[in-house]
């Protein structure tokens, strides 16, 4: 390199290199001779640059060490176990095998058999809760399945005010089951109810609808407050499920002539088909055990026309202090959930491995 004021090339060896020195730096430049011999032997030009040129030094690796693995991780799990114990398996054991004895409240009962069993399914009260459970979560699961798809078509669409719309849509979900309980209650209230006073002010009926207390319309009522409660999770699965679709897919659907249905059916549903199975999995279980619901609407009357499994097991157990028999109407369901739990099991598990 030049000197910038007497414009001379001014070079310095340092170990063995030519160093071209400018205004203080110095520079590493190798002669063409020299380089012809150091570039033979990366080794050698390695350990002739300066220090601050060298490559650091590879990172030193931790022997492993021989013998009986730490115990400190599981040491951590200990705490999970006990609650997972405490509070899961324990009360599952136990309501098991109080299916199977003839306790009450404050006295321990003996062993019985399927005494409990082959009295409910000869009570036509079980037979009753057991339909009325049957239907309500078919229907509600459905008609939650397909509101909560329109919803997230239309909310995943360019609309103006779209972040309110989907903060009003998601709010019911914010909203604790009990207290979603006590406000249809009131809504449905015959004497001071919103919706009885729409009705008579539209002209829709000319007397008070017993919206609650008429056998006929009594469950359809708990129906559409269960719909209106879990319909903001569908939502939510689907909207998300909508985003993650790639937007070339429908593009090129477009492209190649389909319409806005064929779309859909074509490209949308099939992209969407693990997400629609695990969320209406998961709300089959959560609506068929939906107590809260029920209980504050109606506990399971008029007539037991209302009752549902969840409820006659209370009503059983509580009420009339037959823990056996109480136990006994859920553990009679306990077979159908683990098909269910089986199913989105190894539906999750085939989404991970795809």
């Amino acid at each position: 390199m030049r000197n910038l004021r007497t414009g001379e090339r001014k070079e310095e060896e340092t170990c063995g290199l030519f160093v071209s020195v400018t205004d203080g730096l110095a520079m590493p430049s190798l002669s063409p001779l020299r380089s012809r011999i150091v570039a033979a032997d990366p080794a050698t030009l390695e350990a002739r640059l300066p220090p601050r040129f060298r490559s650091p030094p590879p990172p030193v690796r931790a022997a492993k060490r021989s013998g009986p693995p730490s115990l400190t991780p599981y040491l951590f799990l200990v705490p999970a176990f006990l609650v997972f114990g405490g509070f899961i398996i324990y009360p599952l054991i136990d309501g098991v095998a109080t299916a199977f004895t003839d306790r009450v409240i404050a006295r321990g009962g003996q062993f019985v058999g399927f005494d409990n069993f082959v009295a409910l399914f000869g009570d036509e009260i079980f037979l009753r809760a057991a339909w009325n459970s049957l239907g309500l979560t078919l229907t509600v699961v459905a008609i939650k399945a397909v509101l909560g798809m329109i919803f997230a078509l239309v909310l995943a669409q360019p609309l103006p005010f779209r972040g309110l719309f989907r903060a009003l849509v998601f709010l019911p979900w914010a909203v604790p089951g009990l207290i979603a309980g006590l406000a249809w209650k009131w809504i449905y209230d015959e004497q001071v109810g919103v919706l009885t006073y729409l009705t008579l002010a539209l002209g829709l009926a000319e007397t008070p609808t017993y919206w609650l207390s008429d056998p006929k319309v009594g469950l359809i009522s708990v129906g559409i407050a269960m719909v209106w409660h879990g319909l903001p999770f569908y939502t939510m699965m689907f909207l998300a499920a909508l985003t993650s679709i790639p937007a070339e897919l429908t593009e090129a659907a477009a492209i190649d002539g389909a319409g806005p249905f064929r779309r859909f059916f074509s490209v949308t549903l099939p992209q969407m088909r693990n997400v629609i199975a695990i969320t209406v999995m998961l709300s089959t279980i959560w609506t068929f055990n939906s107590f809260h619901m029920v209980y504050v609407l109606t506990q399971g009357g008029p007539a037991n026309r209302t009752q549902i499994l969840p409820t006659l097991a209370f009503e059983y157990g509580i009420v009339r202090s037959q823990l056996g028999l109480g136990a006994a109407v859920l553990v009679s369901v306990i077979p159908i959930f683990l098909v269910l739990i089986y199913i989105l099991t190894q539906r999750m598990l085939n989404k991970e491995g795809e």
